[in-house]
């Protein structure tokens, strides 16, 4: 490799990273930082690029194909980026539908959650999906459980 050379996009300035988080709504910003968070970069660029502005985390907001890609280990990534068991008020898991729920294990004992929509299609879409989605009461009920009792 040569000297100066960026090969990762971790390797960029956290300047550059943080000029680009800029243009992408919240779900975007925290899918970039969940990304970065699995490399060497530092923890303080991932701070930057994910900010502070985390009243709602709608995965309505990206697009439809990107959101159904979405994992568990995904969705847990991204709770833990955004330290949304204390920031984040509304979750919308709008097209997220290859869940199980076990990543939402990051809200556990959350006492700033006030929503959490599991409709997993958005406002006047068809409710009917097919194939059904994995989405388990067995995984998601104890979380939202310790929201309840938090």
């Amino acid at each position: 490799m040569a000297e100066g050379r960026c090969r990762r996009l971790a390797d960029l300035p956290s300047g550059i990273l943080e000029n680009v988080a800029s243009f992408l709504v919240n779900p975007s910003r925290a899918i970039f930082a969940a990304a970065l968070a699995t490399s060497d970069s530092p923890s303080d660029t991932r701070s930057i690029i994910v900010g502070d502005q985390w009243d709602t985390l709608d995965f309505g907001e990206i697009e439809k194909y990107l959101a159904a890609k979405l994992s568990d280990d995904d969705i847990h990534k991204i709770l833990l980026c955004t330290d949304a068991v204390n920031r984040v008020k509304r979750l919308m898991l709008t097209n997220c539908t290859h869940i199980t729920g076990v990543g939402l294990e990051p809200l556990r004992g959350s006492i700033i959650i006030e929503q959490i929509d599991l409709s997993l299609v958005g406002e006047h879409q068809n409710p009917i999906i097919y194939p059904e989605p994995p989405i388990s009461c067995n995984h998601v009920l104890p979380i939202l459980d310790s929201v309840i009792a938090s």
